[in-house]
């Protein structure tokens, strides 16, 4: 029996949105990878996050498998890249896949015998019979497939299950977003085409899964236009109907606020809330960023937008982005007292991040401010927690010091705890809303380590002189912060 082992690899010590207890969920793509290998082979999996595949002295904790397969996000790249070179040192043949294998897969080949671009619902089963039959490729795109194609082959939960003992699972319902905005890699790695999955399909598998959390899998559930919503709305009426009640969330977008019936399906299903990219308050940030479904609500109705979601008990888990061009120093206390004003129950943030061959890279490469440029080392600062650009807004010292003043007046000293109170009057009273707000108060203690970090890994850039190093340059000169 042929031996495969399964790698989400993680850079030891990181704090990130996979440090969320309470959502922690298993790597979904790696068990689709279980699921659709034909033949037989028996499995194992290394999810970083909780284990070690790789001791510090670069050791392989695991003992010597047939084929590893690893996934990787950019900044899990260069810890990808290492345990992927200390597998093929014991003579272990390595496929890597994921977003950074497809973007940047001739870089990645450097370290694999084999990158896997796109999906791989539809030739997954080729890659296997070539490395049975001793004629693995170096490179297969699997492309963009229909999602109708998941009706045939769900995703093996127990395995992982069984290993890791996941409270949480994802579950795929959409892929794709037809909007560009500048930041965002989903459009490059999923395509601009939203692709739907029917909604008959999803609450088969959702009907065939013991897992009562689920994580919704995609950026926007909710979707783009009128079609796509009515999708959605059959989607959450067909598990009240069928009597499926999960504790689920999602990612989606605040147009959803307009749709009463939605969030009462929402509601009664067994939803927490959702997260929802609201970025900025400022409007020409968003119009640089081409956040249009914001622009086209307008930052003036946001606060109505929220109070129609916490009118039917949902949580409102507002992410926010720091540093963005056109964001001055003023932003922070802007930001703060928007939260605050508004009952915004849990705030997640990402520093503005110029990840790769996004316009937003590829704008400010153009202008020469990208200080992190040693790749693929480097690629680890592109996690949304670093700085990895020179700013043009203010100085690196104003955004450190904006960036403690949000962390002071939002989680700092009892400001988690009161705002756990503010949350319970604003949702408490409705259907399973001191659930959810207890939920938002357990996301917002973990996302306090997440903060934590993000604080200090600025003030290590401050200290490091990194920020003013000119990688344009090839005598690597200094230039004024």
């Amino acid at each position: 029996m042929k031996k495969m082992m399964l790698i989400n690899p993680h850079p030891p010590g990181r704090h990130g949105e996979e440090s969320i207890s309470v959502i922690v969920q298993m790597p979904l793509n790696l068990a689709y990878i279980a699921a659709l290998t034909p033949g037989n082979w028996e499995f194992d999996i290394i999810d970083e996050n909780i284990e070690l595949a790789m001791d510090e002295n670069g050791e392989l904790t695991f003992d010597n498998v047939d084929l590893v397969c690893i996934t990787s996000v950019t900044y899990q790249s260069p810890r990808a890249y290492k345990i992927a070179e200390a597998c093929k040192k014991r003579s272990m043949t390595v496929i890597l896949g994921g977003v950074h294998a497809t973007t940047h897969s001739e870089e990645a080949i450097n370290y694999v015998d084999c990158v896997f671009k796109g999906e791989a619902e539809e030739i997954w089963h080729e890659v296997i019979a070539d490395f049975e039959n001793n004629r693995l490729k170096k490179i297969y795109d699997g492309g963009l497939p229909d999602l109708s194609i998941l009706k045939n082959v769900y995703p093996d939960r127990e395995l992982l299950r069984k290993k890791y003992d996941y409270k949480f699972a994802s579950i795929i319902t959409t892929k794709g977003c037809p909007n560009f905005c500048d930041f965002c890699s989903v459009p490059i790695y999923q395509g601009r085409k939203f692709r739907e999955r029917p909604f008959e399909d999803v609450l088969d598998e959702m009907e065939a899964t013991d897992y009562k959390g689920l994580m919704f899998a995609e950026d926007n559930f909710y979707g783009h236009g009128n079609r796509s919503n009515e999708r959605a709305r059959n989607l959450f009426k067909g598990m009240v109907e069928r009597g499926i009640k999960k504790d689920w969330l999602g990612f989606t977008a605040l147009n959803i606020s307009q749709d009463p019936v939605v969030l009462e399906y929402m509601a009664k299903s067994g939803n927490f809330g959702m997260l929802i990219g609201m970025e900025s308050t400022n409007e020409e940030v968003l119009k640089k960023m081409g956040k249009k479904v914001n622009l086209k609500l307008g930052t003036g109705s946001y606060k109505e937008c929220i109070g129609n979601i916490h009118k039917h008990g949902l949580v409102v888990w507002g992410s926010v982005v720091f540093g963005a061009d056109g964001d001055g120093k003023d932003s922070f206390k802007r930001m703060t007292d928007f939260i605050l004003d508004n009952n915004i129950d849990i705030m997640s943030f990402g520093i503005d991040c110029p990840f790769p061959k996004t316009q937003l890279y590829k704008r400010l490469d153009g202008e020469q401010r990208i200080f992190r440029k040693n790749y693929p080392a480097d690629w680890h600062y592109f996690d949304s927690g670093h700085l990895v650009h020179r700013l043009v807004d203010m100085s690196l010292t104003d955004f450190i010091e904006g960036m403690h003043y949000v962390y002071d007046n939002l989680y700092g000293g009892d400001n988690l705890r009161l705002r756990f109170r503010n949350s319970l009057r604003t949702v408490g009273s409705t259907l399973n809303g001191k659930r959810n707000a207890m939920f938002a108060f357990r996301v917002g203690g973990d996302w306090d380590n997440v903060f934590k970090q993000a604080l200090d890994n600025l003030e290590k850039l401050n200290d490091s002189g990194d920020y003013s190093v000119d990688h344009y340059k090839k005598d690597t000169a200094f230039i004024s912060a």
